[in-house]
């Protein structure tokens, strides 16, 4: 409705009407119509321009076509059709008492000029009617005078239904405009302004739509009645009755299935048990759910609750070892304090240096020393020395003692040996020792040794 492409705009009044177009290839005004209404009479209607009430088409209908655009063949007022019927004339309660399935059919195969249908086959085709058919027809080109009326007019979508058309018929303000479908001479109608239908069982017409009247509802020109159509709608219910109750029967449906065949199953599966463990087994059965409550209310564990728990205590425990496991933070080492039974041992000198002088013969030139001569053992070999010069005993025995003092561990610490007791003997001259040779200084090494002195 409107100006746009596509679309219809009517003009409405009973003294002039126009008409606005562009379903065709352009837009199209039609103007200086009158429309022609009905006065009630005794010797049926009088039908007259620009005066008197709408006219009703009322019958079965059989079938509709809609049109949002229109070929080149349609020309003049046709143009301003939207919708296209074909009606079986009759009262609207025979239509309506007609069974479905039961009325007349009809097979469109083309319909492209809205007063000139083309029907194939079915129960009625309408190229083929004429005055020795069984049947009354009305084909009309239906202009809407409103938007409203052009909106309800998509109620004429559903076939099949008792249905009447309210409106007018046209007439041209010049007589020599007047085209195919404009009121004529064989347009006649009853007393109560009903359309009737001529000798040739066919009548076609252009109408000026200002009501269309349903079983169940009514397209008023100001969309306003109380009963108007609405598209969706449904009889009795609505459409937000007929959602609800789709959604309430659906669900509620639904929930009920699920029940009915949950029951059924487990009445199977109690006959099929007590078929197989009898009714002592049943009795036995039905009590484990009874002792299974008891107990857990007693506070018993299902074996998957303690299973559960165990699991959780042994997560716990592992986290507590874990933590148990964990290094403690480290702290600076105390310094050791010498052993007085580990005399001739120094862990800080043997850290402290990587290599000690020791005496002749302590260990081979050229390898790192692994003991390391403190002093009092330095001494300890000094004294022996000046003993063994001075003594009168022949050298073995020297050598001897000092061979041994020197093997001995230093686990005497800093204190000097007893002297043992001289026996006083003659003097006997000898030979002077050699000279010893003073001793070769060890190699010093760069790297350091955790441990040099094993002498203990």
């Amino acid at each position: 409705w409107g100006s746009g492409d596509g679309s219809v705009d009517v003009d409405f009044s009973m003294e002039d009407t126009t008409v606005v177009s562009t379903l065709g290839d352009k837009s199209r005004t039609i103007e200086g119509l009158k429309p022609v209404g009905c006065t009630p009479g005794t010797d049926g209607g009088s039908l007259e321009a620009s005066t008197g009430d709408a006219v009703r088409f009322t019958g079965y209908l059989a079938a509709s076509q809609f049109y949002d655009a229109h070929s080149e063949a349609v020309a003049g007022l046709q143009l301003g059709v939207t919708t296209a019927v074909a009606i079986q004339s009759m009262s609207f309660d025979q239509a309506a008492s007609v069974v479905d399935g039961e009325g007349a059919r009809i097979d469109v195969s083309m319909w492209n000029v809205p007063l000139q249908p083309e029907t194939g086959a079915g129960s009625v085709d309408l190229d083929k009617v004429d005055s020795e058919s069984a049947s009354e027809w009305f084909v009309l080109g239906l202009i809407p005078t409103t938007e409203h009326v052009l909106y309800g007019m998509k109620s004429l979508n559903e076939w099949h239904q008792a249905v009447t058309i309210h409106g007018y018929l046209v007439e041209a303000a010049n007589s020599s405009n007047s085209g195919y479908g404009y009121k004529a001479t064989w347009h006649n109608a009853d007393n109560d302004c009903s359309m009737t239908v001529g000798t040739n069982n066919r009548e076609d017409a252009l109408v000026l739509v200002s009501r269309i009247t349903l079983e169940d509802a009514t397209v008023s020109s100001n969309g306003e009645s109380d009963d108007e159509w609405v598209f969706g709608n449904v009889p009795f219910l609505g459409r937000a009755g007929f959602v609800l109750f789709f959604l309430a029967g659906g669900f509620g449906g639904a929930v009920g299935l699920f029940i009915v065949s949950n029951r059924m199953m487990m009445s199977a599966a109690k006959s099929s048990m007590r078929t197989l463990i009898g009714d002592e087994g049943m009795r036995k059965a039905a009590s484990v759910k009874t002792d299974a409550k008891a107990a857990k209310k007693a506070g018993m564990e299902s074996p998957t609750q303690r299973q559960k728990r165990s699991e959780q205590v042994r997560k716990e425990t592992e986290k507590k070892e874990a933590r148990q496991r964990s290094p403690p933070r480290s702290t600076p080492s105390k310094r050791k304090k010498d052993d007085g039974g580990l005399g001739g041992f120094d862990l800080d000198s043997v850290l402290a240096s990587t290599s000690m002088g020791g005496p002749a013969g302590s260990g081979p030139t050229g390898r790192k020393s692994s003991v390391v001569v403190t002093d009092a053992a330095q001494e300890m070999d000094r004294v022996n020395v000046q003993e063994s010069r001075g003594s009168s005993l022949p050298p073995s025995i020297g050598q001897q003692r000092r061979t041994t003092v020197s093997s001995t561990p230093s686990n005497v610490g800093g204190e000097e040996p007893t002297r043992p007791p001289v026996r006083k003997r003659k003097a006997v001259k000898k030979a002077k020792p050699a000279a010893e040779q003073p001793p070769e200084p060890s190699p010093r090494y760069e790297e350091d040794e955790d441990f040099s002195d094993f002498s203990f």
